[in-house]
């Protein structure tokens, strides 16, 4: 058995998790999602809130590249929530 799950369904979880927040109202605060978004700078630097982890984690953009600064890798469930997160901000602002 892997210790750590295959990058892929890192990123998976990350995008499952967007699609909770996206789906959440106000009132609830994204209650079923692991992440919660505390603020986006310029679609290059987010700061989310781990609900798992009990902390905040950034993630950087260089280059279009992601960077997880809490996981030290650009195949976390952050940096996919991220990716969509970006995308959403880049179509909807």
């Amino acid at each position: 058995m892997l210790d750590k799950p295959v990058s892929s369904t890192c990123l998976d979880i990350g995008t499952t998790d967007f699609m909770k927040w996206l789906s959440s109202t106000e009132n609830d605060i994204s209650a079923d999602s692991q992440i919660n978004v505390k603020y986006v700078l310029n679609d290059k630097h987010m700061v989310f809130y781990d609900k798992d982890l009990l902390k905040d984690v950034t993630v950087l953009f260089r280059d279009c590249i992601p960077w997880c600064k809490s996981c030290e890798a650009d195949d976390c469930e952050h940096v996919g929530f991220a990716i969509y997160l970006k995308q959403y901000y880049a179509r909807f602002g």
